[in-house]
């Protein structure tokens, strides 16, 4: 009867690894499913501003901002450059035909038509008395002779030969002053294309739109491979090509990113393999590694996949790095088996799990404080990086116990004799040397945390090659056209307060604007002026020109017949309650203008008016004293919040290392507690004082890099507190554990974007010091002192 009760707990024992593995087999099978849904359509993404947080101020500067980036996203602009204004035409003409072919722009701009102008000329010409720019008004208010003889310079010169056509229409050119203030930067057209100059050559400009602001990866390479492309013939020709916009810089930086996956993923793989195949010596423990480390990515990537709906690019380069991480489950439940000499895998699990476990939560914990940072690319690197690791140690768990079964090392790899050695020596020699070693480390932390210092630019995610920025320089100084990335909201309860907020700013503005802090401003209320402003206008003309009949003998002066300035005289008098509306208004202005507007919702009114050329950014702020004007600098909105979650990350790190000081000493006791945490506050003591040593970015990145310091580090010192009389096979775990999340982490340091080289750089120190650490927990120096 006994018998039979222990044959069948032992049938039952057998089976459970059966039983594990087809739940996780169920379990991948599922996630493999729903990666089907998810994979099949656009989940990559690769635009830098995706990696920008959302907004902390009022939803409506959020508004402004997303359609101000909406404009820049998808804008390319190209410059043909040739020793003549013909040849620059003829590359630029040739470049469309291939830039239409491509099929990637929805628009493809080269001869600018005057269609548009005629169709904006024929709509406001109705409404002239009511539309004047405020150099015309400013002269009528003040001497309105001075305005009647300026038409005569005009008239006189060669431009007024020019406008002769439309002299009869608009005898005081009143109209053709204000038209001709829509566009204040005067452009070069030659064959209805824009040519620029410079000392050495002449440009011709082509401006173009992608089809979409998605910026998919595969269009983002046929961008690349285009302006390449261009470049190559252009310069064949005996020309130069000048090309800049968002989407280039995203491409550089999606390319850039391309390389570091392979540069991590291949790299770190290599590694492991090596690694495995050294100690191991058989190719069932690669292919387990890999059976782990492969679950894990794919599971992580399906999984941010359905819950982001997209990920960044910038995400899979930290996913990479992951490899390195996700191998440690595997490597310590194959290390183990040098051990003891009748291993047998449930057996080892029996023993390993509680480090597997208590390592798997301290690392999930170091990722979920990611998970409370602000930026969605930090957001995604937390999820990607938790289910990784959580599918890759149930793959351990569950799947090991089964492929093991009846498999046994038959050899003592050599690098085991070298971590035994090493753990039984170095702690040693550390015990020796304490005195002098406690000195030179306090010295070297506190000279290295002297000289750090934080840096939160948020220009430091992108890394740009210096000669996109070179080139992007060169066009804005050729085409003084395109908008700062600052601007100004200003906002009313109605259209009229938010004209009258609007006119006050551009009045300060345009001071500034005399001292050089601004090349130039743009506003919509600079070109439309609202319902009473026109009344005003008409009222001006009516005083100033009409009822004191300046008009009438300007026009007879000119030898206008009479009939014409009754004409005229009559158009001006029933015209006096025309008022043309801003939808009106907006209908034929051009993109940049339109792009202003904002709309009226929830009782606001709102518009944007943007800046050129700012050369004293301190100066502009200030204005912000204006009734109803927000400033807007997305670049130092964002840098300021990278500094205010630096200093809560800073606070969430101390709370994370309490937090595990704390379970740690309800688990082992307080003395132990200690024991084990002095391993990652070490490692974290050092990483810092490598940031300021080296000279090396510190921001909030580092410390949520510390915050992983902190898992690993708490992974290795419990582990080596756990061995008892398995510290050999432990140190052989814990070293391949180091060195492939070293190959993987590492490789982050030779990044080309600043932050992620520092994420590696500091992950890199923090991880050799918790290697070093590590030995000295649980280490009974008598005990070895006598062997």
């Amino acid at each position: 009867m006994g018998l039979g009760k222990a044959h069948n707990r032992n049938q039952l024992t057998e089976g459970i690894p059966k039983l594990t593995a087809g739940l996780w087999l169920l379990g991948i099978i599922f996630i493999a499913f729903l990666g089907l849904q998810a994979l099949t359509k656009d989940w990559l993404e690769t635009s830098f501003l995706a990696l920008l947080p959302a907004n902390e101020q009022q939803p409506e500067v959020a508004k402004a901002i997303q359609q101000h980036n909406a404009l820049i996203n998808k804008k390319v602009i190209w410059l043909a450059g040739a020793a003549t204004s013909q040849e620059a035409i003829g590359h630029a003409q040739n470049l469309k035909q291939q830039l239409e072919q491509s099929l990637l722009f929805n628009k493809v701009v080269l001869e600018f038509s005057q269609q548009q102008y005629i169709k904006q000329y024929q709509q406001l010409f109705p409404y002239r008395y009511q539309l004047l720019d405020a150099q015309s008004r400013d002269i009528l208010a003040k001497n309105p002779d001075a305005l009647i003889k300026q038409n005569l310079e005009i008239l006189n010169s060669p431009i007024g030969q020019m406008q002769s056509a439309d002299f009869e229409r608009d005898p005081l050119l009143l109209f053709s002053r204000y038209f001709s203030a829509q566009n204040p930067i005067k452009l070069n057209l030659e064959q209805g294309i824009v040519v620029l100059s410079d000392q050495h050559q002449y440009w011709a400009l082509l401006l173009t739109n992608l089809q979409d602001d998605r910026l998919q990866l595969d269009k983002l390479e046929t961008l690349l491979s285009l302006v390449n492309s261009a470049e190559s013939q252009i310069k064949t020709a005996g020309g130069e090509l000048l090309v800049s916009g968002m989407p280039l810089f995203t491409a550089h930086g999606a390319e850039s990113a391309k390389q570091e996956i392979s540069t991590v993923g291949v790299g770190s793989s290599i590694g492991i393999i090596v690694l495995l195949w050294l100690t191991f010596r058989s190719i069932r423990p690669l292919l387990l590694s890999a059976l782990a480390i492969g679950s894990g990515l794919f599971a992580a990537l399906v999984i941010c996949v359905l819950f982001f709906g997209k990920i960044h690019i910038l995400t899979l380069v930290f996913g990479a790095s992951l490899i390195g991480v996700a191998d440690d489950y595997a490597q310590h439940f194959l290390c183990d088996s040098f051990g003891e000499k009748d291993w047998n895998p449930r057996k080892s699990l029996k023993f390993i799990l509680p480090g597997l476990s208590l390592g798997l939560v301290s690392n999930l914990l170091s990722y979920a404080g990611l998970g409370f940072s602000p930026f969605p690319g930090l957001q995604e690197v937390a999820l990607f990086s938790a289910m990784g690791l959580l599918v890759a140690w149930l793959t351990v768990v569950l799947l090991f116990p089964l492929l093991l079964t009846g498999f046994k090392f038959d050899h003592q790899p050599g690098i085991l004799k070298l971590t035994t050695y090493w753990e039984q020596h170095w702690p040693l020699w550390i015990a020796k040397h304490r005195c002098w070693l406690s000195v030179l480390m306090l010295v070297f932390t506190a000279g290295g945390l002297w000289r750090l210092s934080p840096q939160d630019d948020v220009r430091l995610l992108q890394s740009a090659p210096a000669e996109l920025l070179q080139t992007a320089d060169k066009i804005r100084s050729l085409l003084p056209i395109t908008h700062d990335s600052q601007f100004f909201l200003v906002s009313g309860k109605d259209q009229a307060e938010w004209y009258q907020h609007e006119q006050q700013l551009l009045e300060r503005l345009q001071a500034l604007k005399q001292q050089k802090v601004l090349t130039s401003v743009e506003g919509l209320s600079q070109y439309w002026p609202d319902e009473n402003q026109q009344q005003q206008n008409y009222q001006l003309l009516k005083l100033k020109l009409f009822d004191s009949g300046l008009v009438e003998r300007y026009m007879t002066e000119l030898g206008f017949e009479k009939k014409a300035v009754l004409t005229e005289l009559e158009q001006f008098k029933t015209t006096e309650t025309n008022a043309i509306t801003l939808a009106d208004w907006l209908t034929n202005a051009d993109e940049s203008k339109q792009s202003l507007w904002l709309g009226c919702n929830a009782g606001r009114c709102q518009s944007m008016v943007a800046l050129t050329g700012i050369t004293d950014l301190a100066a502009l702020p200030a204005l912000q004293d204006l009734p109803g004007v927000v400033w807007v600098d997305q670049v130092e909105s964002v840098s300021s919040l990278f500094a205010r979650y630096r200093i809560r990350a800073s606070g969430l790190l101390a709370a994370a290392f309490s937090l595990a000081l704390v379970g740690l000493g309800f688990k082992f006791g307080w003395r132990n507690a200690i024991t084990i945490m002095a391993v990652p506050v070490l490692s974290l003591a050092v990483s810092l004082a490598m940031l300021g040593w080296f000279n090396q970015l510190f921001s909030l990145f580092n410390l949520f890099a510390l915050l992983l310091v902190l898992g690993i580090g708490v992974d290795y010192g419990l582990f080596f507190f756990m061995a008892g009389d398995r510290r050999a096979s432990t140190s052989l775990g814990v070293t391949l554990s180091a060195l492939t999340t070293l190959l993987a982490f590492g490789l982050l340091a030779t990044s080309s974007t600043e932050i992620v080289h520092a994420f590696g750089f500091t992950l890199t120190a923090g991880i050799v010091t918790a290697l070093l650490c590590a030995p000295l927990v649980g280490f009974k120096v008598s005990a070895q002192t006598k062997n």
